[in-house]
């Protein structure tokens, strides 16, 4: 029941996406883009208030979007003003809790990683549409979730037939080399299908590093999520998504990624 209804809600989801991107101004992504983070990050808070850590929870929810606003309205500096923001207001105001010092010091690590850490790779997500001169920005976009999608998609259904070897037992059991290895191949086809489809304007070299790139960094993303849910003792983020887990499961691998590539495409002058 469970895998029929991973392929529904994702049989609904990503031709919405599609439309949204496509046929809307960018700041409506953006906007759908904040809500998934938001509640990404405030599944994360509760994930630790379950482990026995003591968090808030729309405050830091709201520090997180407006660390977004500023990433993308004011770019790399409007990013470096709110993380700094942050990790100077959170740990001041938590003087003010009747509650302190019980609690302070990993409350405060866990707030100031969630907001930072999903804050930090939504902006780059984010700067991938905003940054490129149209329509360079949208197939870029395009690209970069094709190969996520498409790769972990591999990855799952490789893994599930072929799989024999377990890639990291103690932090996500279910996970195979097999998997692993089906997943970067079938990221690479997919890097190609989609830089020709698209015509992305981007030398091959940089089609493959991009694709490269993503192989690795897709999992890990994965991977970092499953530490969290195993150090608190949860299954999935939440039970928000039939068959999917909570939009912390499915932004994982999908936010990872994103400043590595944007640090790529700006290194090589292509930002």
């Amino acid at each position: 029941m469970a895998r029929g209804q991973r392929e529904l809600v994702a049989l609904a989801a990503i031709p919405a996406l599609a439309a949204i991107v496509i046929f809307l101004p960018p700041w409506v992504f953006l906007a759908v883009l904040a809500a998934a983070v938001a509640v990404a990050c405030d599944e994360l808070l509760a994930m630790a208030r379950g482990a026995g850590f003591i968090t808030g929870r729309w405050l830091q929810v709201a520090s997180l979007l407006a660390l977004l606003a500023a990433s993308w309205t004011r770019g790399v500096g409007g990013l470096a003003v709110a993380v700094i923001a942050v990790v100077v207001v959170l740990p001041t105001l938590r003087l003010a809790d009747p509650r302190a010092p019980q609690g302070a010091l990993g409350g405060i690590a866990v707030e100031v990683l969630a907001i930072v850490y999903l804050g930090a790779t939504a902006a780059c997500l984010g700067w991938l549409l905003l940054w490129p001169a149209p329509p360079q920005g949208l197939k870029l976009l395009f690209f970069y979730l094709a190969c996520i999608w498409i790769g972990d998609s591999g990855a799952y259904y490789l893994g599930r037939s072929l799989g024999r070897h377990k890639m990291s037992p103690r932090i996500s059991p279910n996970k195979t080399l097999e998997g692993l290895a089906g997943g970067v191949t079938v990221t690479f086809v997919a890097a190609w299908l989609a830089a020709w489809v698209l015509q992305l304007e981007l030398a091959a070299v940089h089609v493959w590093a991009l694709a490269a790139i993503l192989a690795v960094a897709t999992p890990l993303g994965d991977l970092i999520e499953s530490l969290f849910k195993r150090d608190t003792g949860v299954k999935d983020s939440s039970s928000l998504l039939p068959g999917h887990g909570g939009l912390l499961d499915r932004t994982d691998s999908l936010l990872y990624p994103a400043p590595l590539v944007v640090a790529y495409l700006a290194l090589c002058g292509l930002l």
